[in-house]
């Protein structure tokens, strides 16, 4: 990336401001030194001091001239050279600036010195009859100019930085608290089920997103029931997968709070497409408008050897069974929740095998993208998922994950990578 130019990054009025005190400055102080042989009147003296002023401001207005038109013509390609070039063609432009002001005044002393001191001569000659001298004093008037506006930029990028510096730490704190939220939605263990292995896992990614997974037991009525942990009766599991559109702590607040709604809901419901056209429409009178929830639950029952889908706007999960890999849609509506009012979502209930391997994921997977913005694709998890068949589901979902890893390679996570992989054991139960 090109670096800014040095100057630019100050205040034009405050920059104005600074080189009118230095040209105020150093028109004072040729005043001072045009006293010798001059015997006058308080009058004349300040008509002096007006002049030598006007002088000043006429030969600084063509160093501020060439400024301007160097930053607006010249400072794309002087923003690519290093920090003391990029000084030093500054300081060229402002000095043959000065050049040429000061070539201008050969004319302009003797043209308005009469018209202010009518009794005195006035000539002005460059370069006089010492070039030295005359060119000293201009590297001596520039440097002080560029050297003055130099140090009053330092100052303001110092407090800039400064401010910068504060406002990322803001944030890392922000995005550190909605790291947390966003954990704490989700299990700390896998659930043990009689005849099924269940085996979940989230990569966050390094800008807070919303995916998030949970475990939720159903009681005998198939009603949703969040309970402390595991009973021997308990045979339906409800897995919940959940993609909030959008980054950072807003995404992360709505993530639990989306959660909170789920488990509220969900006691007095009969079917996971009845949890998700209930929450649906209050969700989107609690989100921004430009949010919205992509949400699937998936209802296992280890008695039946069913799972019961219903899918709001997530990926339809994939079905692993006998080599072939197929994927599972709902028939309905599949608006996220919050996109749209008044949708009634339907299910679907498919029956499972032993040996089957069932994948929930968000498209933080399949859109994973490489350095050449090459996606992971359908295809290539399709391909992965069928290689890690008979493997215990903690270890699919870990190559998985691993392979996404192994083909982003040095590029930045973009998504949250989050999947629950159930794997159909041999059934330890009798069915009733």
């Amino acid at each position: 990336m090109a670096r800014a130019f040095p100057y630019q990054k100050v205040a034009p009025a405050r920059e104005l401001l600074i080189w009118f005190a230095v040209a105020t400055a150093l028109g004072v102080l040729n005043w001072g030194l045009s006293f010798g042989g001059m015997d006058g009147s308080a009058w004349a003296y300040t008509k002096l001091l007006l002049l030598q002023l006007a002088w000043s401001y006429f030969v600084f207005a063509h160093i501020l001239a060439l400024v301007v038109g160097f930053r607006m013509f010249l400072m794309r390609q002087v923003g690519t050279w290093p920090a003391l070039g990029q000084h030093a063609a500054g300081i060229g432009a402002a000095f043959v600036g000065f050049v040429i002001g000061m070539f201008n005044l050969t004319w302009l002393v003797p043209l308005l010195g009469p018209v202010f001191l009518p009794e005195l001569s006035f000539s002005f000659s460059f370069p006089g009859t010492d070039p030295w001298q005359t060119f000293g004093m201009f590297i001596g008037i520039t440097f002080v100019g560029v050297a003055a506006v130099s140090y009053y930029t330092m100052r303001l990028n110092l407090k800039a930085s400064y401010a910068i510096h504060l406002e990322r730490e803001r944030l890392r704190g922000e995005l550190e608290t909605a790291r947390e939220m966003q954990l704490q939605v989700m299990p700390s263990e896998d659930p043990v089920m009689r005849g099924m292995d269940v085996a979940g896992v989230c990569l966050p990614a390094a800008e807070v997103g919303g995916d998030y997974f949970d475990y939720m037991w159903l009681d005998d009525n198939e009603r949703l029931l969040c309970i402390t942990w595991l009973d021997d009766n308990e045979r339906l599991l409800c897995i919940t997968m959940a993609d909030v559109s959008g980054k950072g702590l807003k995404a992360a607040m709505a993530a639990v709070m989306v959660s909170g709604m789920l488990h509220v809901t969900t006691p007095t419901s009969g079917s996971p497409a009845e949890v998700l056209t209930l929450i649906n429409n209050p969700l989107r009178h609690k989100i921004d408008a430009r949010m919205f929830v992509a949400m699937q639950l998936a209802v296992v029952d280890t008695e039946r050897r069913t799972v019961t889908l219903a899918n709001a706007g997530q990926m339809p999960p994939l079905l692993l069974r006998d080599g072939a890999v197929c994927p599972l849609t709902t028939d309905g509506p599949r608006f996220p929740l919050g996109a749209t009012e008044d949708v009634a979502y339907v299910a679907r209930t498919i029956r499972l095998q032993t040996g089957d391997t069932l994948l929930l994921y968000t498209d933080g997977v399949n859109e994973a993208m490489n350095a050449e913005r090459e996606l992971f694709g359908d295809e290539r998890l399709r391909a992965l998922l069928q290689r890690t068949a008979g493997q215990p589901a903690a270890a699919v979902a870990t190559a998985l994950q691993e392979a996404v890893r192994r083909f982003t390679g040095n590029q930045p996570q973009h998504d949250d990578v989050t999947m629950v992989v159930v794997r159909v054991t041999d059934q330890d139960t009798s069915s009733t």
